[in-house]
């Protein structure tokens, strides 16, 4: 079963761009003893794209930048494990949709939430009624029109001694990254035709409807790169999935 998390770093992908040397931007320092064994386009001479150091970096506006990605709504995907054909089929195949869903869930969610609890006239409970309501929805909702922007890998192997002996000292794993991106307008026709299935004690209720719809808009009308953009972590030896918020910083 999988365990989710929300707003956690995953630290091997620091560790995975750590010596790349295709950003000028200030790499994080990580302890332990590091090597980047073989990465896609190596045989031709290929460097790192910067895209894949900004996703390791959850730098939001230079991935939208880079891949050229204002107006759209974009998911980044951070997968660790030792097999790569693993990785590349959960993250692009089988869990894509239901990471999706449960990634915009935990966005639309918080931002109703914070709109129920700023609004005094609506009881706790009539409150929490409605976020479960929203958050169940939209956890199940299946997004169309979702393009793959890019994807790459690397492996590297890692030692938690600052000084291995041997290569038994080391843990050997695989870095999958991949950006999947939906038009702005699109995403917004989609999730307003997923609140049609929301239940009638909270649909019928014009202040908890008024509430849930600015919600939405916040998530989607603005301007800022980083409120567009969502990261999902992977690691495939613990089974745990990272949702990380738009606009929030690791």
């Amino acid at each position: 079963m999988k365990h989710l998390v929300k707003c956690v770093a995953v630290a091997f992908s620091v560790i995975a761009l750590a010596s790349c040397g295709t950003t000028k931007e200030t790499v994080k320092v990580v302890t332990g003893a590091y090597e980047r064994l073989d990465w896609q386009g190596r045989a031709t001479g290929a460097e790192v794209p910067n895209w894949v150091v900004a996703v390791g970096d959850n730098n939001k506006r230079q991935i939208v930048k880079e891949l050229d990605l204002d107006g759209y709504m974009v998911w980044t995907f951070n997968s660790n494990g030792p097999d790569l054909d693993f990785l590349q089929n959960w993250t692009d195949k089988v869990d894509l949709q239901s990471n999706v869903a449960q990634s915009i869930s935990t966005s639309i969610g918080r931002a109703t939430e914070a709109s129920l609890k700023a609004e005094q006239s609506i009881d706790a409970t009539k409150s929490d009624k409605a976020l479960k309501d929203v958050t169940t929805v939209l956890s199940n909702v299946r997004v169309n029109g979702l393009e793959k922007i890019a994807s790459y890998w690397i492996k590297s192997r890692f030692s938690e001694s600052a000084k291995p002996k041997a290569d038994s000292d080391y843990k050997t794993m695989y870095t999958y990254y991949s950006v999947w991106a939906l038009k702005s307008d699109l995403y917004q026709r989609q999730i307003n035709a997923a609140m049609q299935d929301l239940p009638e004690n909270t649909a019928q209720d014009p202040l908890l409807m008024k509430l849930i719809t600015r919600s939405i808009e916040k998530t989607i009308l603005n301007e800022d790169a980083d409120a567009n953009v969502s990261a999902i972590s992977y690691d495939a030896e613990t089974d745990t999935v990272t949702y990380e918020e738009p606009g929030a910083e690791f």
